[in-house]
């Protein structure tokens, strides 16, 4: 895997894009986009949420910079350290060559055109990859699965028992409510061990207003470059309205798509909820049991 895969993307204030690429950096800007070639740059500064790429420039003279505001500070970390260590070696006691001669600046409208062109070319290469399959997703879906399968089979089991078609209809419907609350104790169990789990052991990084799927939203960027949407409460301000603000989320370093608040769940609190869906889930299949079980006899 090329290292240029594992930087992540910057995403920065008004759908500004900071990027690395096999050549250079890519600067996205509202109207322009700015290709920076790696032997333009001399260093990249990452302080919290600003990054500044200083191009070289000869003895004398002032360095060009180019910034990139509102950025995630992990990401930022990331990036800088992955950046400087990639930059080309340079012959001691050689004059610096001025790195702005080499930068190319296109308006977006031309670079959006160039992209298009682009994309019909490759067709669905440049598409944006599915998030991978949870193991804890597919182990809901089948235990649903079965427990609906299950009920179906003793709903027909006690038509053939007994003919018992009343019996078997009260069976449906209450083990309907059964299967429906399994399915819920799943997913709140999973929800809750993920408050717990995350910020314990995933990735933490701050989101804020970045840019998702075409739309500025409060998201996070992963490792792999990608934007996400980041959970959000009735108390995060509306972008456009309040002004908008940081938090800390947590996501699992395989599925980064699975993302909770930092800091939640932080004790054995979280374990109330599905134990009390737990013992719910249990009574309602007894209760499904204890009315099929006489049409056997």
């Amino acid at each position: 895997m090329s290292i240029i895969s594992s930087i992540p993307v910057l995403l920065g204030d008004h759908g500004a894009e900071l990027r690395a690429e096999d050549d250079g950096l890519l600067l996205r800007r509202p109207h322009e986009e700015v290709r920076i070639p790696l032997a333009a740059v001399a260093h990249v500064h990452a302080n919290g949420r600003v990054v500044a790429v200083e191009l070289t420039a000869p003895a004398g003279t002032e360095a060009a910079l180019y910034r990139i505001e509102g950025v995630s500070r992990a990401a930022a970390t990331v990036f800088g350290e992955a950046l400087n260590g990639s930059l080309p070696e340079r012959p001691a006691g050689a004059d610096p060559v001025d790195g702005s001669t080499l930068v190319t600046v296109t308006p977006r409208e031309g670079a959006d055109a160039g992209r298009e062109a682009d994309r019909e070319e490759e067709g669905e290469e440049n598409a944006e990859p599915a998030e991978p399959t949870e193991p804890a997703d597919v182990v809901i879906r089948c235990a649903t699965a079965a427990a609906g399968l299950g009920l179906l089979a003793l709903a027909v089991g006690v038509v053939i028992a007994g003919d018992h078609v009343s019996r078997a209809l009260a069976v449906l419907l209450l083990g309907a409510t059964t299967v429906a609350t399994c399915h819920w104790t799943l997913r709140t169990s999973a929800k809750h061990w993920n408050a717990w789990y995350l910020p314990r052991h995933g990735i933490t990084v701050e989101a804020g207003p970045v840019l998702v799927r075409g739309q500025i939203a409060y998201g996070y960027t992963a490792t792999d470059g990608r934007a996400r949407p980041a959970p959000t409460t009735v108390a995060t301000p509306a972008i456009g309205g309040a002004p908008a603000y940081t938090y800390r989320v947590a996501y699992h370093p395989a599925y980064p798509a699975r993302v909770v608040f930092w800091g939640v769940g932080t004790n054995f609190g979280w374990l109330i909820a599905p134990v009390i869906l737990v013992t719910l889930t249990a009574l309602l299949g007894w209760a499904t049991l204890a009315l099929a079980l006489p049409a056997f006899r």
